[in-house]
């Protein structure tokens, strides 16, 4: 917390002069990607935290509907394109990170990631903030997957940028097999009968939360996060246990994902990548690595399981209404 003098009650009686005051200000969090589904997360775990004064909770936004929901629930909003930076220098981005101490980084996921990422270093460094908490992805060290390795840049660039840091590895968002149900009771999917781990964005955020809160007690970590492994199919045999109404899988080829998200406007070069994850996968040349227990360990209570998450979603699995895209 930074202390700043304030004018306390006046004259003291005894010694005739101005007394003085030291007042405690709440430490200061910028949410860098608050409008994405891990952002949401991570200020519905600090809101709290915010409201009671023991931090202040600033959040970025580009789109005014974003910026109006959080605004509506007493957040601080700075506007924030990373992209500035490149044509206006560090200077166009430097103001939001004005009087910032911690700050937590999820940048877009296509190649601008490096530049944006970087920017924002940059930025909380010459800022004068003191730890970053970055999102990225959970693999081998000697990964060949390009946006892996891109991720493992911005890490290493964090490392060398003397402030102080915390890496959280997320494996696949449960959020995103909501996406892949196309029609009632048929789940779609691109990893053939491969087993990804899988991981709820709520879990990622309590363990940023947690971190943010803290950061001394995780400088200099590097947490996996995932809960299990499961493939599609046993996913499809959950819902249909949960649900009470049949499901299947339904296998499909990865060209046909990328096909589609390029053509809605998803990064050609970010897609590429993810297409090949999908293949590796499928045709078993890549695994993930093994699960830890650093949810639990962080955040102090078990990982949200498959079937937990389920449960609790479940009407939106019944109903067909969206959750938020997350990867």
């Amino acid at each position: 917390m930074r202390m700043r003098p304030i004018l306390g009650n006046g004259l003291d009686p005894h010694a005739g002069v101005t007394v003085y005051l030291r007042r405690m200000e709440p430490t200061s969090v910028l949410v860098v990607g608050a409008g994405g589904a891990v952002g949401t997360a991570l200020a519905d775990e600090l809101l709290p935290d915010h409201e009671a004064g023991r931090i202040r909770l600033v959040a970025t936004a580009r789109r005014p509907e974003s910026a109006r929901r959080l605004r509506e629930r007493g957040i601080e909003v700075r506007r924030l394109d990373l992209d500035e930076a490149e044509t206006g220098g560090l200077d166009a981005v430097l103001p939001v990170f004005d009087g910032i101490e911690r700050v937590f980084l999820l940048t877009g996921y296509d190649v601008r990631m490096l530049a944006q990422s970087k920017a924002a270093v940059d930025a909380a460094r010459a800022a004068g903030a003191a730890h970053v908490v970055h999102v990225g992805v959970n693999a081998a060290p000697d990964t060949t997957i390009v946006h892996f390795a891109w991720h493992q840049l911005v890490e290493a660039y964090i490392e060398r940028s003397g402030l102080g840091y915390t890496h959280l590895r997320p494996s696949a968002f449960m959020q995103s097999l909501r996406l892949g149900v196309e029609q009632p009771g048929v789940l779609t999917h691109f990893v053939g009968d491969g087993r990804p781990n899988w991981v709820d964005v709520t879990d990622i955020a309590a363990v940023a939360a947690a971190v943010l809160r803290d950061p001394a007690a995780h400088a200099g970590q590097a947490y996996d996060l995932a809960a299990e492994s499961a493939s599609p199919h046993e996913i499809a045999a959950l819902l249909a246990e949960v649900t009470g109404r049949p499901w299947r899988y339904r296998p499909a080829e990865p060209e046909v994902f990328y096909r589609r998200m390029t053509a809605a406007g998803g990064d050609p070069v970010y897609l590429a990548c993810v297409r090949n994850v999908f293949e590796r996968t499928r045709n078993g040349t890549l695994t993930d690595p093994p699960i830890t227990d650093h949810i639990e360990r962080v955040t102090g209570r078990p990982a949200t399981t498959l079937r937990a998450f389920v449960l609790r979603n479940r009407e939106l699995f019944d109903s067909g209404e969206a959750l938020s895209p997350a990867r």
